[in-house]
């Protein structure tokens, strides 16, 4: 997938992401129906998708497949930039990526350090290929809200560490 491409429906999945973890109907429809939810990000018909669906102490980090002109500049929201040059160096550099499948949890904290809960979840790395797309369907618990700060950070507040520690509670 190209670089462009895969940004635009990561910056999707991130939106939806924030859905799912507070609307409980929507979360059902996308795992009864993950074909609705590839047209709504995006993705060509010709990548498979697995889906996967994240319980309450579990993150995963999806390292996309990027082909093409790695090196276009493309324009993304300040907010999302943290998660796309993580991601970017996940796919694009085979040291970096084999450290964070190595040892997820140490490199998550290196990089975005003003998150501090790492250690409390069981961390797994994904990796797409050139025909298969993993979707992460987030945890959704139906008793917890959004702090005003989350809120705020959604509708174009805040700061890129406070889009990354929702970002990675969500996504």
């Amino acid at each position: 997938m190209d670089k462009s491409t895969w940004i635009n429906i990561l910056l999707k999945q991130l939106e939806y992401s924030e859905e799912m973890s507070q609307d409980e109907d929507l979360r059902k429809e996308i795992v009864e129906n993950p074909e609705a939810y590839r047209e709504k990000l995006g993705i060509d018909s010709s990548l498979e998708i697995e889906l996967i669906e994240e319980q309450e102490n579990t993150y995963h980090i999806p390292i996309p497949y990027l082909e093409g002109n790695l090196q276009e500049e493309i324009e993304v929201p300040a907010l999302a930039q943290p998660i796309v040059d993580f991601l970017v160096k996940a796919a694009t550099d085979t040291s970096f990526r084999s450290e964070l499948k190595e040892s997820p949890c140490t490199i998550l904290k290196e990089n975005f350090p003003e998150i501090t809960w790492w250690d409390t979840l069981d961390i797994k790395v994904v990796e797409d290929t050139s025909s298969k797309c993993h979707l992460i369907v987030t945890y959704s618990d139906e008793n917890s809200e959004l702090k005003e700060e989350e809120l705020e950070m959604i509708a174009g507040g805040g700061s890129g560490s406070n889009l990354v520690t929702t970002a990675c509670k969500r996504v």
